[in-house]
């Protein structure tokens, strides 16, 4: 049997960022489509599945990456790699969406199943904000200080605000459109601000744990 190659630092990093920042991506073009009126229904379905998968990959993928990188430039602190309710909350968000995703393309209940989605991604971003605040700190405490590491930090940091503002954003667009408020619209324009936020957020984390890994 041969040896499996243990990966490397960078492979780590590498592993979950091309798929968060294709679904944040797919999230976008899906509600921009749909917000100019090509099929907007079934755009506004398919854009909640995707975001729903990418906020479940993201949840697992912060979890796996950062634990495995942390483990691999500074030992036993690997341990203050637990993120938490956060995490937990984008993955059971997402896990949620796909559901409610699914079950609006059959056309169940499409617009309100929708909505409540747009409520639950908003509620799982503004949670999850504190795990992209919690690894900005974990990413402190093993960068050497440099220009690019704080400037690694601020990105971060500013991805964590916008996720809240978006969250909140989210859980109120999705509350109007349950109110049957141009309920269409409002879903694909809070879909376009959470796959936004999920790329963002994704891109920043990334940066910063390959700011980690470089100045080790």
């Amino acid at each position: 049997m041969a040896e499996t190659m243990p990966e490397t630092p960078m492979e780590i990093v590498a592993g979950g960022s091309l798929i968060e920042a294709i679904g944040g991506i797919a999230t976008v073009v899906l509600a921009i489509l749909g917000l100019t009126q090509v099929l907007p229904q079934y755009m506004a379905a398919g854009a909640t599945i995707v975001v729903g998968a990418a906020l479940l990959l993201e949840g697992s993928a912060v979890v796996a990456r950062y634990n495995k990188l942390a483990r691999a430039v500074a030992g036993e602190r690997s341990q203050r790699a637990e993120l938490g309710g956060g995490v937990s909350a984008e993955f059971m968000g997402g896990a949620a969406g796909i559901v409610l995703g699914i079950l609006a393309l059959v056309n169940v209940a499409p617009l309100v199943l929708m909505a409540v989605a747009v409520i639950v991604f908003g509620g799982a971003l503004l949670i999850g904000a504190e795990a992209t605040q919690r690894l900005n700190t974990i990413g402190r405490e093993l960068a050497v200080s440099a220009e690019s590491s704080h400037v690694a930090e601020e990105s971060v940091s500013a991805a964590s605000g916008a996720q809240v503002l978006v969250g909140i954003s989210a859980i109120v667009l999705g509350i109007l459109a349950v109110l049957d408020v141009a309920p269409i619209v409002l879903i694909l324009v809070g879909l376009l601000s959470v796959g936004a936020s999920v790329l963002l957020s994704g891109s920043a984390i990334t940066a910063r744990m390959v700011n980690v890994v470089t100045r080790h």
